[in-house]
């Protein structure tokens, strides 16, 4: 037999254990979480006017057509931003504080392709750091999609002389805008039909441009009537345009006919555009 082997201590502490705490899992909502499971009886139901549309438009119901944000052609800002006080910093060739500009005299002249003025705006000092315009003139006029408008800054200092600066010309594809009978889709022409404007059917970045417009409309305006107005070099041409855009819409926006009407006018090559106005009820 081996010896007996003691084992003294020599600390004079007790001996301890560290018993890790308690860890009970409870579940607050046992009492109710049966009442809380999605009843799949009404998961299940299906409204009769959903039932009757898979079996007369399949192809609707059914369409992978999709709002595609890397289509969208029309800023989210409301308005086309001027900066009077930066262009006074470039024509003088350095950085130009608000305080070192009460000096200057200013104006802004918005310019048609003709040269003549279609807005203006002007100070006695101070040219303003921003100026956001929302693309209409003081006569209630609004800018067309497909023209080109050029800003022209002038700058006067407290001896006379002018300095001035213009700036990058101002031209879009799609212009929205609100007036009385409606919200207007204003289209290039020459991004719709071709740079005659006389093709009968879109063009390959005309179907993208209308395809940001449907997306737009299904985005914001869903529901509303539309009427498509064309303007075209003949009465002819202008209705043979309107339907072919028609028919696209009611394709995308999967619209009945009755949502949707025509009217075409004869109008000079400057003014030809496209028009998709979102009627008031």
């Amino acid at each position: 037999m081996p010896a007996e082997v003691v084992i003294k201590g020599t600390g004079g502490g007790k001996l301890k254990a560290n018993k890790p705490p308690l860890k009970i899992e409870v579940d607050p909502f046992d009492s109710i979480r049966e009442s809380l499971k999605p009843d799949q009886a009404l998961l299940l139901a299906e409204s009769p006017l959903t039932v009757v549309w898979r079996r007369t438009h399949p192809e609707f119901l059914r369409s992978d057509r999709v709002i595609e944000p890397w289509r969208m052609t029309f800023s989210e800002r409301a308005g086309i931003v001027f900066s009077p006080l930066k262009q006074l910093g470039e024509v003088l060739q350095k950085k130009v504080e608000n305080k070192d500009s009460k000096d200057f005299e200013w104006m802004l002249t918005i310019a048609d392709e003709e040269g003549k003025v279609f807005q203006q705006y002007s100070g006695s000092d101070y040219p303003p750091k921003e100026i956001v315009w929302n693309g209409q003139n003081d006569q209630g006029e609004w800018i067309r999609a497909g023209k080109a408008y050029s800003p022209v800054y002038v700058f006067t200092d407290k001896g006379g002389y002018p300095y001035t600066r213009a700036g990058e010309p101002i031209r879009f594809k799609g212009i929205v805008h609100q007036e009385r009978d409606g919200v207007h889709v204003s289209l290039d022409s020459t991004i719709l039909f071709g740079t005659d404007k006389a093709a009968k059917d879109p063009t390959k970045d005309g179907l993208g441009l209308l395809r940001a417009s449907a997306d737009l409309i299904k985005r914001r305006y869903s529901g509303t009537p539309i009427r498509v107005e064309s303007y075209a070099g003949s009465k002819t041409l202008a209705e043979t345009q309107a339907q072919a855009v028609e028919n696209y819409l009611i394709r995308e926006l999967m619209l009945l006919p009755q949502d949707i009407a025509t009217d075409s006018l004869k109008t000079p090559y400057a003014e030809q555009r496209l028009e998709i106005i979102l009627v008031n009820r």
